[in-house]
């Protein structure tokens, strides 16, 4: 596991994702620079996307509620939200990596990161 990984499952799609030849995500993207901000497992900023592998614990209905307000936090300022489970996972995250590539393809791009003068980290 990277430094920044909660757990193997998420360690399995970044390499996925690595291996599909995707852009490597950060990892742990928080939403704002300050503590308790809504954060995400992966993702990239510059495109607006969060990406969630969502593990067993996250059927808890404590966890469901928070999760849920994490996601629409995202989602109000305008990012692409994307979970992935177990089921994704039984299938080496075939279907995630399809997602992604899409969100990536149609997501949002910040001007300054398209133009050149910032790196988007």
């Amino acid at each position: 596991m990277r430094v920044g990984a909660d757990s193997g499952p998420e360690t399995l799609l970044r390499l996925a994702m690595f291996n599909a030849g995707l852009p490597e995500p950060d990892l742990q993207l928080t939403l704002w620079a300050q503590p308790n901000a809504p954060s995400a497992d992966l993702g990239y900023r510059a495109r607006r996307i969060a990406i969630h592998y969502d593990g067993g614990h996250h059927r808890d209905d404590l966890q469901k509620l928070s999760d849920s307000r994490r996601d629409k936090a995202f989602q109000r300022a305008g990012w692409t939200v994307l979970t992935f489970t177990h089921e994704d996972l039984a299938e080496d995250f075939a279907g995630a990596l399809r997602q992604i590539k899409q969100a990536l393809f149609e997501g949002w791009a910040d001007p300054s990161v398209a133009s050149g003068f910032s790196s988007g980290s």
